[in-house]
């Protein structure tokens, strides 16, 4: 048994001194009329399951903080994640509204050239045609 605190006792009716609180004061220790002897409590070894309670606090707060340094790199993990990601898509919409464009202004030319206006002009001179006008259709069986 450990020794808790040491503090004299009041006296009720007969005088034990100062004794270890939980204990009873042996025969020897007992000495009428003299209140001031301290007992001589031999010092007790610790045994292996009292070393190992005694260090479960230590192995707590370890484990404590090695969680919230595991969390505390989880959550900066996750803040570069989503930094990252956030640049990515502003990347591809910036790409995707280029591309956009480049689809709205080839359609445009498409129209363009494909317009008969364009067509009529490119197909009489390089071509040779002319104007179609009824007479000059030539049915081939």
């Amino acid at each position: 048994m450990t020794t808790i605190a040491f503090a004299p006792r009041p006296a009720f009716g007969h005088n034990r001194g100062g004794e270890l609180l939980g204990t009873s004061p042996s025969k020897d220790e007992h000495v009428a009329g003299s209140g001031t002897a301290a007992p001589v409590v031999p010092k007790a070894v610790p045994s292996e399951i009292e070393k190992v309670v005694r260090k479960m606090p230590t192995l707590y707060v370890i484990a404590f903080f090695g969680v919230v340094v595991f969390c505390a790199v989880m959550i900066i993990w996750n803040t570069l994640q989503v930094n990252k990601l956030s640049a990515e898509r502003t990347k591809l919409d910036t790409q995707i509204s280029q591309s956009e464009q480049r689809l709205i202004r080839l359609r445009a030319e498409e129209m363009q050239l494909s317009a008969p206006d364009h067509i009529r002009p490119i197909a009489q001179s390089k071509l040779g045609m002319i104007q179609s006008n009824g007479e000059d259709l030539v049915v081939i069986k």
